[in-house]
This record gives C-alpha cells, sequence and structure tokens, in this order.
C-alpha cells in the first residue's frame, strides 16, 4: 500500500527515529497494518557483547511504543482525521500490555484501529504481531491533534540593557 518514501513522507521523524517501514494494509477510516523490521544493526543494540544470547536483545519496548504511535500517526494522516496543517500529539494510553518480546529479524506487524473520532481527538486501539505471536496490546492510545505553528518553540526575548532598550 505505502512503501517506505511514502511513509517517509508522511511522518517528521528522521532515521534513527523514523521506526516504520511499510504500510501493508489501509482501510479507510478504520484500520492500517504497519510494519518494521527489527534489524541487530539498530542503535540500540550498538553496545551489546559478543556473546550475549538473543534473549539480551529484546527491543526496547519504549521504541516498540514508538513504533506503533508512528502507525496511529499514519492512519490519522490518511484517514483525514485532523486538518491537515495539524499534528497528531499521543496524550494518554491505557491497558498497555507487553506480552513477548521482539528481537533482531522479527518484523512487526502494528495492526491499528480507531475506535472513537470526535474533531481533534481520537482513541484507537490494537496490537503488535511478529512471527504469528501478540507482542504488544494496545488498549486505548488518545490522540488530540495541535497546530504545528503552536508546536514550534518561540525564540528567545534578548535581554534589555540598562537603558531599557
Amino acid at each position: 500500500m505505502l512503501d517506505h518514501s511514502q511513509v517517509r513522507s508522511r511522518l517528521r521523524q528522521r532515521p534513527p527515529m523514523l521506526l516504520l517501514d511499510t504500510v501493508r494494509e489501509f482501510s479507510p477510516p478504520d484500520s492500517l497494518v504497519a510494519t518494521k523490521a527489527v534489524t541487530g544493526g539498530e542503535d540500540c543494540y550498538r553496545d551489546m557483547e559478543d556473546g550475549t544470547g538473543i534473549g539480551g536483545f529484546a527491543y526496547p519496548s519504549a521504541l516498540l511504543l514508538e513504533s506503533y504511535g508512528q502507525a496511529v500517526s499514519l492512519l490519522w494522516s490518511l484517514a483525514g482525521l485532523g486538518p491537515p496543517d495539524e499534528i497528531p500529539l499521543m496524550v494518554g494510553i491505557r491497558d498497555l500490555t507487553f506480552a513477548a518480546p521482539a528481537v533482531p529479524g522479527d518484523v512487526l506487524e502494528h495492526h491499528v484501529r480507531l475506535h472513537h473520532h470526535s474533531g481533534v481527538l481520537g482513541e484507537f486501539t490494537g496490537e503488535t504481531r511478529a512471527a504469528g505471536r501478540t507482542v504488544l496490546t494496545v488498549g486505548s492510545v488518545l490522540v488530540v491533534s495541535r497546530p504545528a505553528a503552536s508546536l514550534l518553540p518561540t525564540p528567545p526575548v534578548p535581554p534589555r540593557t540598562k537603558d531599557g532598550r
């Protein structure tokens, strides 16, 4: 459905924090399946010692959740759930379960479903699978969109001199 260049064009993240490769399925506006291949060459494995067993290579839960969140953001964007000049932000998570580790060689499949949408607020649910096993289940992710300009830092105000200038 979407190759890596198309995924990259829809997300603000860039390597090493771009954590999706493709979108395999999209059923507007309700669901999508996005993939991420876990490889042993990723930064999170850089300092692994030789001889570490495969159990030591469990993909970090924070990166797994970020990758799932990027899939939510893609569904938001592809389904046109918010204004094009707004950015979806994850503001809450409920009933999150890390069920099994993902390791290098796994291809994560993030199954994301829209549960509810109203204006700038959306609720999503789903799971991540790899090689037929459930890796992550997400009971609820709350997303709110905000104008991109409101998220940019404001430039610092230069200090005034003694004479008030």
